[in-house]
């Protein structure tokens, strides 16, 4: 029997193992982890996290001391806003905006100087290699005594163990009826631009690790095809600002679960279990999650 066993290895449950390490089992149905999760921009945008900014800004911290410890590339850095001013960030001119990306042509522009990126990819590698985890294992059946789970019945196995987090992302709605609903988003990769910083304008996302990567549409859909539409709309948007090679488009789909009232799910479902999803910007507040979660269980 485990301490503590964690379903699904996206984000949320990746750093709910992290956080605990010791006699923890992660389940993933799929045959890596964070297949889902590796959709998602692998930024961190406070300003863009509302009542969670704080929140947000503490996450960098922890990220930070993973991609040191554990060798993922990262970098903070800024974010510069190309429209639809908040009014909370530094308005800067042209001049100034070419001090921080050269190759921009632009009036003006909003800055903050709190951004993050992480190597989404290198991030999950690394993880992979210091958890315990337990791929192509699907849960069939949950297994209750009184109001506590007993075990998990899995196309593998019986797994028991004393606490459990369900980290379940698109899979929650089906497993525990909650009301949430599933937002599409594409992820385009492409090759490197020089780009130093994150750029956003009309809500499209541009930020550079090892490659460029594009992102920012949302629809509310649970078909997993690609919109075609959606991505020639962000390259377009993008394509004013950075010179994108189009030939080399390579593109991830993945869903992120959002909660009825858009914030973060933190919910006991069991007397020794918790679930947690919920927030549009999940990468962002994993860290938090997990511990949150952890804390609620009193694992």
């Amino acid at each position: 029997m485990y301490n503590l066993v964690v379903i699904g290895a996206g984000i949320t449950g990746v750093w709910s193992a992290f956080m605990k390490k010791d006699d923890v089992l992660l389940v993933e149905k799929e045959k890596s982890i964070g297949k889902n999760s590796l959709s998602s921009l692998w930024s961190i945008m406070p300003p863009l996290c509302g009542e969670f900014q704080d929140l947000c800004l503490a996450s960098e911290k922890d990220y930070d001391d993973v991609c040191f410890n554990l060798g993922v590339f990262c970098k903070k850095t800024h974010i510069l806003k190309l429209d639809d001013f908040t009014g909370k960030g530094k308005l800067i001119g042209k001049n100034e905006v070419r001090t921080f990306e050269p190759q921009l042509d632009v009036d003006k522009a909003e800055m903050f100087e709190n951004g993050m990126f992480v190597e989404g990819s290198e991030f999950f590698t690394r993880m992979e290699d210091v958890l315990n985890v337990e791929t192509g294992t699907e849960v069939l059946r949950i297994n209750y005594d009184g109001n506590s789970i007993k075990s998990l019945e899995t196309n593998k196995g019986e797994i028991s163990a004393k606490y459990f987090i369900f980290s379940t992302g698109f899979l929650t709605k089906k497993m525990f009826h909650e009301d949430i609903s599933l937002f599409k988003g594409h992820l385009i990769r492409t090759k490197k631009v020089g780009l130093n910083g994150i750029l956003i304008s009309r809500n499209r996302i541009a930020v550079e690790g090892r490659d460029l990567y594009l992102n920012g549409d949302s629809v509310n859909t649970e078909d997993p095809s690609v919109i075609y539409d959606e991505l020639r709309e962000t390259v377009s948007i993008i394509s004013k600002f950075l010179r994108i090679d189009t030939s080399t488009l390579s593109v991830l789909t993945g869903f992120r679960t959002v909660s009825t009232n858009g914030k973060p799910l933190i919910k006991k479902v069991s007397s020794n279990a918790v679930l947690l999803t919920g927030y549009k910007f999940g990468f962002a507040l994993a860290p938090y999650l997990a511990r949150e979660g952890i804390k609620l269980l009193g694992a």
